[in-house]
């Protein structure tokens, strides 16, 4: 029997990778995709479990993390300078979301056909032997990420009302081909934490690749600290430093080929097969031709500064008038989705926040200053709560300029009561979250748009 969807996924390609978990097995980007597979067979046993994980996997990689996850944050957010973008591109930076638009909506439906495979995993575990739990442990890590990206880009943040009982998401936990109205912002956020909490159980320590316990800890930390939970934040951010698996890296290294020390779950790349990063290159890149991505002069003047070793990632001369990053100037390069720099930054913020282990907060803050700056810049001993927080969010604007993490802070502070939008908006305006694609209202009449509408 062949998969089925309702009008919504109709136009999804089905994709699965050949590949498996464990030592000596390939990695999951260096096959070919299976452009069609019955049901029946890629759920026949374990074998068939893993192409669909696989085939996840390659969604995460490729449609989302390869470039799109950026590209619409960083449209959204206050760094880049899109006044002469059109289309697509041009009505998402001027933050007049509609219900038109292939790039956003091929988006949308990219993630959620990773969540379906997701759920076909899940839903037929017992077609596996030794890879059970590893295989619950991914699914329910790609499901959680999914849902994680999705609601911070079509939704009001967490802490936007009282209880959270605005609108998210669909939450789609099952496979069946029905519509699906919107979850409350808490239903969503509870589900996402309850899969990464099962996660960090199931997965193991190494896991060749693929997502590990780590990986998970690494995304519950991003996911409380998005709900301004920085008891939890720090708790699970510590959780991952204290591993000591992961060692603070280069800047050079960061989006690099051989790969980065930090990485906690990356993309990777590998020759002829799977290139990562393809959007990324294909909207930043800045050695050939004038990108679409483009930065502005506020931004530039923040990392213009004395000693700032970050100035090399960017280049203001090679195009007169334009300000451009050289991050993703390479035919290919791994992608670190979570990395330790993150993690000390959440660690250091959460720490300030609640105003404890404020010497911890020190050192990591004082670390990532000492890279920045070329060992010239620190904190004295004895900073007091508010000059290392004000100090984690300045270095974290720069050092994750163009990942797709502003966006993410404008609404998270904004919720906390303090706007920071450089372009003036307030941080719950209808025009920072993006519009549902038109097929899920055809789906069913009774789902419920966002409003229209932009930023003032």
């Amino acid at each position: 029997m062949k998969i089925k969807y309702n009008k919504i996924w109709k136009s999804f390609l089905v994709l699965s990778v050949v590949a498996g978990f464990g030592t000596g097995c390939k990695k999951f980007l260096e096959a070919p995709p299976v452009e069609s597979m019955t049901k029946s067979v890629a759920l026949a046993d374990q074998a068939g479990l893993v192409k669909e994980m696989n085939g996840a996997y390659q969604i995460v990689g490729g449609a989302m993390f390869g470039g799109k996850v950026q590209v619409m944050n960083e449209l959204l957010a206050d760094q880049l300078d899109g006044v002469q973008l059109s289309g697509d591109f041009g009505e998402i930076f001027r933050r007049q979301s509609s219900v038109f638009g292939n790039y956003k909506n091929d988006f949308y439906k990219d993630i959620y056909q990773a969540i379906y495979r997701a759920n076909v995993v899940l839903e037929n575990l017992d077609a596996a032997n030794t890879l059970k739990d590893n295989l619950e442990g991914q699914a329910r890590f790609v499901r959680a990420i999914c849902h994680f990206e999705a609601v911070k880009l079509w939704a009001q943040p967490y802490g936007y009302s009282a209880d959270n009982s605005h609108l998210g998401i669909p939450l789609r936990l099952k496979t069946e081909a029905v519509s699906v109205p919107r979850s409350t912002v808490k239903q969503v956020y509870d589900q996402i934490l309850a899969d990464l909490k099962i996660a960090e159980v199931k997965l193991p320590d190494e896991n060749n690749n693929y997502a590990t316990k780590w990986a998970a800890k690494a995304l519950l930390a991003k996911v409380y600290f998005q709900m301004n939970d920085f008891t939890n934040a720090y708790l699970y951010a510590n959780q991952v430093i204290a591993s000591n698996k992961f060692t603070l890296d280069t800047y050079a290294s960061r989006f690099s080929e051989t790969g980065c020390k930090e990485s906690i779950f990356k993309i990777t790349s590998n020759i002829g097969t799977f290139e990562a990063g393809g959007e990324l290159r294909g909207q930043f890149r800045s050695d050939f031709n004038l990108p679409n991505m483009r930065f502005t002069t506020a931004f530039w003047t923040t990392v213009n500064t004395t000693n700032d070793a970050r100035k090399a990632l960017y280049d203001a001369v090679k195009y007169p008038g334009f300000i451009v990053t050289k991050k993703y100037n390479s035919d290919r390069f791994e992608i670190p989705v979570l990395y330790l720099t993150d993690m000390k930054l959440i660690r250091a913020e959460s720490a300030a926040e609640t105003n404890t282990n404020l010497t911890v907060a020190l050192q990591d803050i004082n670390e990532i200053l000492a890279r920045a700056y070329n060992g010239t810049r620190s904190l004295p001993v004895g900073a007091s709560a508010s000059l290392i927080r004000s100090n984690v969010r300045f270095e974290r604007s720069i050092e994750m300029a163009g990942e797709g993490n502003r966006l993410s802070e404008i609404k998270r502070i904004g919720a906390k009561g303090e706007n920071i939008d450089r372009r003036g908006a307030n941080w719950n305006c209808n025009g920072l979250i993006l519009q549902f694609p038109a097929g899920e209202q055809a789906a069913s009449s009774s789902f419920v748009n966002n409003p229209e509408g932009g930023c003032n």
